[in-house]
């Protein structure tokens, strides 16, 4: 026995929207998903700015923003340089739910939560997401977990993503269901057969098939074909239908007095356009070039179409699928740095601005921050800024004459917190999911915005909330509730007080008025940061993770 009473269990559905599963809902086509929320209150999910899983998931964790918890994507350059990090659980500057509620003497269990390798060493178990570098690795605690799940389930799954794989959309959806599905055993299993308080399971799946097939789920894109649409429909719902089935089966073995929360860590919408961030800060002149003589030349070839994305279509036309995947994986990324302009050639004492990551973040080249820093702190530090908001909000697609961006945020706009300096100093954020902001592709293409290629689906800001069980009024639809809202509110349901410092709130409206009546909100001091250390991944491992993150398309 755990000295908690109650029981809460959460399921992600990466990157759900009610856009998709509401009709299907309405038709009774998913039906556990239905009855959760028919039975219980539902609304939107507001996630972080930009709509980034990184951040999302770390927000969920702490409930805190990113500027509390310090990851703002899954990745960035060092603060005092260019170098590009990827993000694990040691950058994570706050605790997680999790860890209170093992201070209050409860047990967790976390399943494929993002952000959670290196695992933690919990009261419970923590199987890691796809940010562990192989199978290899230490990516479950206890250790001798990973014997005990071999044994009785088969291997876990820990990821089984290819990228592009829209040629054969039968096979990519069987894929998912596959690897999907594979997972849900363990789960299953660990449920049943291990002491917890709090257990957390997302399905990642949901995402991957999205970015790959949205142009099959929505008529309005510009890549939709209703015949290829019309084949593969029954084949897209059947996955869905499955994972619904999953849900439903993880539910039951949860029993009828835990609270069951299902979300998403953000909403998704149709991707039509990449807009190449670093050429228009160079356009602007605020990110310039080295001028040696094989700088130079690449430069030439660039302007001339000489880019890894043409080279990705010509391979890909050509049906060279060992190159293109190796192209893809980034395979011989040394090679490829050499021969195609990158960051490599940035001349940094120059460069007033750049990007990194795909969701508009603009870091700027300050002095006494960076390296080769250029920019003096206060008025031309905003003087920049000023000109690059300025720039975004009347920046026009050169072809459709639309606006690119439609917000262009500071970050002290958005964000606070002690971490809020190793935040992008800008956040342009797009039309929805319509235009994409390319910016750790280095210089992927000549083009300033053209047709998106691979993907066609990406995030936008409203995930989904299902919430189901003990206290939760029937037919209730939530305003207002934002990722960062769900740490309170699993503490509440746990009986566990609230830290003060949290972003969020107690999603009290859930809940019916005999519940709050009895079990009203109570807060505690806050815990303020974890004092923890950032550790890097080594070398191999980063090369590993970033190839993963690569396929997925968090980094081109």
């Amino acid at each position: 026995m755990t000295a908690l009473k109650r029981k809460v269990l959460l399921l992600g559905l990466d990157g759900a929207t009610f856009d998709v599963l509401g009709p299907w809902m309405a038709e009774g086509k998913l039906p556990n998903l239905q009855r959760l929320s028919a039975g219980g209150a539902r609304g939107l999910l507001t996630t972080t700015i930009p709509p980034v899983s990184a951040s999302a998931w770390v927000s969920l964790a702490t409930g805190k923003n990113p500027g509390q918890h310090g990851l703002f994507d899954f990745v960035f350059p060092r603060p005092d340089g260019y170098q590009v990090q990827v993000a694990n659980v040691t950058y994570r500057g706050a605790p997680a739910m999790w860890n209170l509620i093992n201070q209050a003497g409860g047990k967790v269990g976390l399943v494929s939560v993002p952000i959670t390798y290196p695992p933690e060493h919990v009261d419970g178990f923590v199987i890691s997401s796809f940010l562990a570098p192989s199978q290899d690795s230490p990516y479950i605690y206890p250790p001798e977990l990973k014997v005990e799940l071999w044994r009785e389930v088969g291997e876990f799954p820990l990821f089984l993503f290819e990228g592009n794989r829209s040629r054969d959309p039968g096979r990519f959806i069987e894929d998912m269901r596959g690897f999907e599905m594979g997972r849900v055993e363990a789960v299953k299993y660990l449920i049943s057969h291990k002491e917890w308080d709090f257990f957390a399971f997302v399905f990642e799946a949901t995402d991957t098939l999205q970015h790959e097939l949205w142009h099959l789920l929505d008529p309005a894109h510009p890549r939709h074909d209703p015949q290829q649409a019309a084949r593969y429909r029954d084949a897209i719902l059947s996955f869905y239908q499955d994972v619904d089935r999953a849900l439903g089966e993880i539910v039951a073995l949860a029993g009828e007095d835990t609270l069951v929360i299902v979300m998403s860590d953000h909403g998704f919408g149709s991707f039509h356009r990449f807009f190449h961030i670093n050429n228009w800060l160079r356009e602007l002149g605020l990110l310039k070039l080295r001028r040696n003589p094989w700088t130079l030349l690449k430069r030439a070839a660039f302007r001339l179409g000489f880019t890894p994305m043409n080279v990705l279509r010509l391979v890909t036309l050509l049906r060279l699928s060992r190159l293109r995947k190796n192209v893809k994986r980034g395979r011989g990324r040394g090679l490829l740095r050499r021969v195609f302009l990158s960051f490599d050639d940035v001349d940094w004492g120059r460069t007033r601005a750049f990007s990194v990551g795909n969701f508009g973040e603009v870091y700027l080249n300050v002095r006494g921050q960076r390296s080769q820093g250029v920019i003096e702190p206060g008025e031309e530090y905003e003087a920049v800024r000023e000109r690059i908001i300025r720039e975004a909000l009347a920046l026009r697609d050169p072809e459709t004459g639309d606006a690119v961006i439609f917000r262009a945020y500071r970050r002290e706009d958005i964000y606070h917190g002690a971490r809020v300096g190793t935040a992008p100093d800008l956040i342009l954020h797009t039309d929805r999911a319509k235009y994409v902001s390319f910016g750790h592709a280095d210089f992927g293409s000549n083009r300033l915005v053209e047709p998106s290629y691979g993907q066609t689906g990406h995030h936008n800001m409203d995930g989904v909330l299902v919430m189901h069980g003990p206290g939760v009024e029937t037919g209730r639809t939530l305003q207002g509730a934002r990722i960062v809202d769900i740490a309170p509110t699993v503490l509440y349901a746990l009986g566990l007080p609230v830290p003060a410092d949290m972003d969020g709130r107690v999603l009290e409206d859930a809940f019916t008025a005999v519940h709050r009546a009895a079990h009203p909100v109570t807060l505690t001091e806050g815990v303020g940061p974890d004092g923890r250390q950032s550790q890097d991944y080594p070398a191999e491992d980063e090369a590993l993770v970033v190839e993963r993150l690569r396929a997925l398309g968090y980094v081109s």
